[in-house]
């Protein structure tokens, strides 16, 4: 479980393709603070599991389900990859809370600078458009947004300075895809 406030933007350095899907090692700083084998760890919303750990990196593996789903179908060296460690019981539940089970892809409509802030459009599927709720959570490569407006399959997420430089969304730009996750709430009275 995450809360979607990322701690860090990590790097993919290494990628190994094998029968089962792909290994990663990713360079990261401060998440390896006191990050153990077999933790959880949010990369881009996606929930892995390390599995090695070395001094500036850490290793996960994805079989094809996860890949299948996310865009870490995508992901090469060098790709940048948002990062959070897993909720602790006592820590402060700034976002709302992210399971890092990535529901679809979706694709950025639009992205523009406001004064301090940008305004993003992303596009979702529309059997899909059910769990959008004005002013409810949604997870975008793992950050956790408000929905601020809604068009059919459509919606506006507004980004502050802070996330935008902390965040790999920075690096997003028209027709990009993102992952997805719908707030767990929603999703359950939906259901």
């Amino acid at each position: 479980m995450f809360t979607g406030i990322v701690e860090e933007t990590g790097v993919i350095k290494k990628k190994i393709l094998n029968l089962d899907g792909m290994e990663l090692t990713i360079h990261a700083n401060k998440v390896l603070e006191d990050l153990k084998v077999n933790d959880s760890i949010s990369c881009s919303g996606v929930c892995l599991t390390v599995t090695k750990l070395f001094d500036t990196s850490f290793v996960v593996q994805l079989v094809e389900e996860t890949i299948d789903r996310t865009t870490a179908k995508f992901w090469d060296v060098n790709s940048r990859i948002n990062l959070e460690r897993s909720l602790l019981p006592t820590t402060r539940l700034g976002g709302h809370f992210v399971q890092g089970h990535v529901d679809d892809i979706g694709k950025v409509v639009s992205v523009k600078k406001n004064k301090n802030s940008w305004c993003f459009w992303f596009k979702i599927k529309n059997n899909f458009s059910k769990f959008l709720i004005k002013k409810g959570s949604i997870a975008i490569n793992g950050v956790s947004l408000t929905i601020n407006e809604i068009k059919k399959n459509n919606f506006r997420a507004d980004i502050i300075p802070h996330t935008f430089k902390k965040t790999n969304l920075r690096f997003l730009k028209k027709n990009m895809i993102v992952n997805i996750e719908f707030d767990l709430l929603i999703k359950f009275l939906r259901k």
